[in-house]
């Protein structure tokens, strides 16, 4: 019976395999392709399940790419865009907002009518913006400040930014924790449940002047993965990012088998009939997908950010020290192994030869395969 001879495969795989070969079964390959999706779905929603996706309101750099509209960016100077200097990049905006004053030692940029934004509970957590001084005189900023309003702007949280302020004419990336417990001064009864404005100042010792520009201005939370994509989200990305592939390197890997037999002057049989009795080697991705995916249920939640940087940065924080992490990366490849040695079983009772010609055989094609497999899902877009 093919589900016996499925099963089989993990513990007498010669016994298997000479029934698999005599009489060939597709039910137990598509049996194998049921159960290696299952493990993968099972794999994905785990990983999904720690992690926390970073949104940001607004989603696109709106607030620094229009004075207006339905925003509002006011200064004590004059405000205008600037195309030709902002840190955000054509994807995500390519202005930033400037305010230039004359022989002054204050400068503010104010940005109003905004909607409403929750920093309680499940709201925005930090408040992220790039910041850019300049001062004739080279002199630095002696207080900056940034004013978060709350319905109007005599009621505000406030936060000292003074050492996070670089030299002048150079970006500071700034990232400010928001919401209640949070290092700011509150005025006048401001109510985290709902920001409506900010501002950025700066003051200096003595007349010059000044330049403020601001870019990539954004609040952001995390939300669970799962909540943002949805359970058929999950569903589909895994058919798409790993069952899709799955299935090239199966088709793949049998006709590398093929061809790297013939090199040795030996013949497989019909590629059609190999590449259904190879299909059975494939329930050891099933088996190790489970098995990583209990290493895998063991790691903390992360927040992931979509600067690449950032979240690579959180990675090698959190998970990449834990033996867990470690463990789960060569998974794949022992039992990428374990599938060729099954294959070198399959050679053997096909050929009738020696384990010698079909380890060589078979670990030649692993080889070619394992260079091959990636640049193949690569051309077709996987």
């Amino acid at each position: 019976m093919f589900v016996q001879e499925v099963f089989e495969v993990l513990y007498s795989p010669v016994k298997a395999f000479k029934k698999i070969i005599e009489k060939r079964d597709f039910k137990g390959v598509i049996l194998v392709l049921v159960l290696v999706i299952a493990s993968m779905l099972i794999s994905q929603y785990v990983v999904a399940s720690k992690l926390m996706v970073e949104t940001r309101t607004p989603e696109a750099d709106d607030w620094t790419e229009m004075l207006v509209t339905p925003h509002n960016w006011t200064s004590s100077g004059s405000t205008s865009w600037d195309a030709a200097d902002y840190q955000m990049g054509n994807e995500d905006g390519n202005y930033s907002i400037s305010s230039l004053a004359t022989d002054n030692t204050n400068l503010w940029l104010k940005l109003t009518d905004i909607d409403p934004l929750s920093c309680l509970d499940d709201g925005q957590k930090e408040v992220f913006f790039w910041i850019k001084w300049v001062n004739e005189g080279e002199l630095s900023p002696t207080s900056g400040t940034l004013k978060l309003f709350s319905g109007n702007e005599e009621s505000y949280f406030e936060s000292d930014i003074t050492s996070l302020l670089t030299s002048s004419g150079e970006w500071a990336n700034v990232t400010l924790n928001v919401g209640s417990g949070q290092s700011w001064t509150s005025y006048n009864s401001p109510d985290w449940q709902s920001i409506t404005g900010m501002e950025f100042e700066l003051d200096w010792s003595s007349p010059a002047n000044l330049t403020m520009k601001i870019d990539g201005l954004f609040f952001r939370r995390f939300v669970p993965y799962l909540e943002a994509v949805g359970t058929g989200g999950v569903i589909q990305i895994t058919l798409i990012s790993l069952g899709m592939p799955f299935i090239v390197d199966w088709i793949l890997w049998s006709a590398i088998l093929l061809v790297i037999a013939k090199l040795f002057q030996e013949d497989l049989g019909p590629w059609a009939n190999l590449l259904v009795i190879i299909g059975y080697t494939y329930i050891t991705y099933a088996v190790y997908t489970l098995v990583n995916t209990a290493f895998l249920a063991s790691l903390p939640p992360i927040n992931w950010y979509l600067d690449p940087s950032l979240a690579q940065g959180v990675l090698n924080e959190v998970w990449v020290p834990l033996p867990a992490y470690t463990i789960s990366l060569y998974f794949p490849v022992i039992g990428s192994i374990w599938t060729a040695l099954l294959a070198a079983v399959v050679v053997r009772l096909i050929l009738d030869t020696n384990w010698r010609k079909a380890l060589t055989i078979a670990l030649v094609a692993f080889g070619v395969n394992f260079v091959l497999s990636p640049l193949v899902q690569l051309l077709i877009g996987f």
